[in-house]
């Protein structure tokens, strides 16, 4: 009950990030293509496709004595944004699809990410949005085979001219998931409802000029409110945009590394690589 009752608190952050920062809805400037194609709350068609490796895990000793689990060896990303404009307020519905590769060489569909985050506050730097987050269930060997449902919410600002973007995106879901026994190395064939870890997700993209740019790398922190663990994800990212007069291309490469403390019991990755390209349309 303890850790049902901070996810909810925690999705009532979500539902009133509004309201806590004091946001109004203001007319925004135009933004500029180059953060557009940078920016995942701008309201544009987008479409990802992206590769990302886990070349091996870490396998330091969990607080319950056992080693840590590896995970995936990698996934096949594919991501899609479909804007829907309703006068002030612009809908962001953000479909994400893997197709992963197991520790056994085994391929499936993971669980799908479908969220819609509802744009109704916009200042002249940036934007905030709050959304309903759905999880369909995947395959069993790649992933979890359970329904989950949510809140997530996103908060994005520019500074100097469009040249710096810092943000933050947070998901916070619950469903069916495997009971873990602390003193057993495997999950045990019973399920229970509950908080799945949060997802904490910040970024920073900086532009260099001639399109090139620096940014974190999909930092999606999470902490699990079953166990109390952290797992915490660093890297970098080196991108490219080429800005068509209709249409724009983001490429870029990172590389990224987890810590995870004992009492996260999942698997932590110790090198991970990722190349992408995202194709996006802005709206008007």
């Amino acid at each position: 009950m303890r850790h049902r009752t901070r996810a909810i608190t925690w999705a009532l952050l979500l539902a009133g990030m509004p309201l806590a920062l004091g946001v109004v809805p203001l007319a925004a400037q135009e933004q500029t293509r180059e953060s557009m194609a940078l920016d995942n709350t701008a309201a544009q068609w987008s479409f990802q496709f992206a590769y990302q490796r886990m070349l091996d895990y870490r396998q330091d000793t969990l607080a319950n004595g056992f080693v840590r689990p590896a995970g995936n060896k990698g996934y096949a990303q594919f991501r899609m944004v479909a804007p829907i404009s309703l006068g002030t307020v612009t809908i962001l519905p953000r479909l994400t699809a893997r197709l992963s590769e197991n520790k056994d060489g085994e391929w499936g569909l993971s669980p799908t990410d479908l969220f819609a985050l509802i744009v109704p506050f916009q200042w002249s730097t940036g934007r905030l949005g709050v959304g309903p987050d759905l999880v369909f269930p995947g395959s069993a060997k790649v992933g979890s085979n359970e329904w989950a449902y949510g809140l997530a919410g996103a908060v994005i600002q520019r500074f100097f001219d469009e040249k710096l973007m810092v943000g933050l995106l947070l998901q916070q879901t619950w469903g069916r998931r495997d009971v873990i026994d602390p003193d057993q190395p495997v999950p045990t064939d019973s399920t229970e409802t509950g908080a799945n870890p949060i997802i904490i997700n910040p970024f920073v993209n900086l532009q260099l000029g001639n399109g090139w740019y620096l940014g974190t790398n999909d930092l999606q922190a999470q902490y699990s409110w079953e166990f109390g663990g952290w797992k915490l994800p660093v890297g970098a990212r080196l991108g490219y945009v080429l800005v068509r007069p209709k249409n724009s291309w983001n490429f870029y490469v990172e590389y990224a590394t987890d810590f995870a403390t004992g009492d996260w019991p999942g698997a932590a990755a110790k090198h991970k690589v990722r190349i992408n390209a995202s194709f996006s349309i802005p709206v008007g």
